[in-house]
């Protein structure tokens, strides 16, 4: 005599679908999840910004630090003006990216020294 419980197969698969649908779909970042912002270090050397170009996200902060023996800015060229001022060496200023699209930036004592961030 079997003393097992009969169970019929629809109840399993009653029970497993909805529960693996809900692992696939349901399994990722709620929508509008932010991100936490991070801060991206760029160096002001050899007359250059380095690196040049950054691809950043809305709300993260750039800082320069200025490795030269002479003075520099990164200084925007759009709206709104920003800039770091006039750093020395060992100074450093910062920059946070409210808005996304791409910003050329330049030394104002250097016009020559320009860089670029791509916000996303």
């Amino acid at each position: 005599m079997n003393l097992r419980p009969r169970t019929s197969s629809w109840w399993w698969h009653a029970m497993l679908v909805p529960g693996v649908l809900i692992l696939l779909v349901g399994g990722g970042e709620p929508e509008g999840h932010d991100v936490a912002p991070r801060r991206h270090s760029l160096e002001i050397q050899g007359m250059a910004f380095r690196p040049a170009v950054l691809e950043l996200e809305a709300g993260d902060t750039v800082v320069w630090t200025n490795r030269d023996m002479v003075p520099h800015t990164a200084t925007g060229t759009g709206e709104p003006a920003w800039g770091t001022g006039i750093l020395s060496q060992g100074d450093s200023g910062q920059f946070v990216a409210r808005a996304r699209g791409t910003t050329p930036y330049f030394c104002e004592l250097h016009p020559i020294m320009k860089g670029k961030l791509i916000i996303r």
